[in-house]
């Protein structure tokens, strides 16, 4: 049976060329669970209004052959079964209060990951994805910024979300650093360090350009933060240092769990 099937945990060194400050990651003894699943994605592209689609075939693939190492200890892989070019300049560019729904509506492949690829999103924000999505055959899908945010790390956060996963820094500084309400506050993962960063703040305030953690907030106990700021769930673009054990366990068990399964 597939939900008995087990994975030894390992970490993937992903060839990072800067030292990455705050992190604190361990080795786990314990065993994940094996999807050993091969998502179809069907991407989504969109032409703007001068006719130009702004992201290549290539792109996306080569992004999403980065995206399956963060995801190989729990063997879950991606791939594009189907890319659908749409006509409709108006939805290169997103208003989430009142097209994402017509999109869902219009577009929308069932017990498939839908990937949409647009100029922008309404917000900051690089990418958005429909949190636990991976349960639902019919509803949510991932929304990816292009050509910029079409990138291995973009993907793989929101992909996260899709499987499941909240930020590292839920809650706003909720979580104390010494891990006793991790159950509860931030993320609800008890591997991941209390983050206290606050959306949309600016990033520098966080860390330095070296990728040191050099914000002095403390926790209710007076302690200070230190997050990984590595981790791909978090916004200090400080490099690919990919998921926790936790983080891992929790996609696959979102998958594992949900009465209806993706193609």
């Amino acid at each position: 049976m597939k939900n008995t099937i087990l994975c030894l945990f390992f970490f993937l060194l992903l060839g990072q060329t800067n030292f990455v400050y705050g992190q604190s990651y361990t080795t786990q003894q314990e065993r994940l669970p094996c999807v050993n699943k091969k998502f179809t994605i069907v991407a989504h592209i969109f032409k703007d209004s001068l006719g130009n689609y702004g992201v290549t075939e290539m792109a996306i693939t080569t992004a999403l052959t980065e995206v399956n190492k963060f995801f190989a200890p729990i063997r879950v892989s991606f791939e594009v079964c189907e890319f659908r070019y749409h006509e409709n300049f108006q939805h290169d560019n997103e208003d989430q209060g009142t097209e994402l729904a017509e999109m869902y509506v219009k577009y929308h492949a069932d017990f498939r990951i839908n990937m949409y690829f647009i100029n922008s999103l309404d917000g900051p924000a690089c990418g958005l994805a429909a949190l636990g999505g991976v349960g639902s055959a019919f509803t949510g899908g991932v929304f990816i910024e292009k050509p910029m945010c079409t990138n291995a790390p973009v993907i793989a956060h929101e992909l996260g979300h899709f499987f499941g996963l909240l930020h590292t820094f839920e809650g706003g500084g909720t979580e104390l650093v010494d891990g006793s309400n991790c159950t509860t506050a931030g993320d609800f993962l008890c591997d991941t360090p209390a983050d206290p960063y606050v959306p949309f703040n600016p990033i520098e305030g966080y860390v330095s350009t070296g990728c040191r953690f050099i914000n002095q907030q403390t926790d209710a106990n007076g302690e200070y933060y230190n997050p990984d700021v590595g981790n791909i769930m978090s916004y200090y673009h400080c490099g690919d240092c990919g998921f926790t054990w936790g983080q891992l366990n929790k996609m696959a068990q979102t998958y594992l769990s949900a009465a209806i399964k993706l193609w």
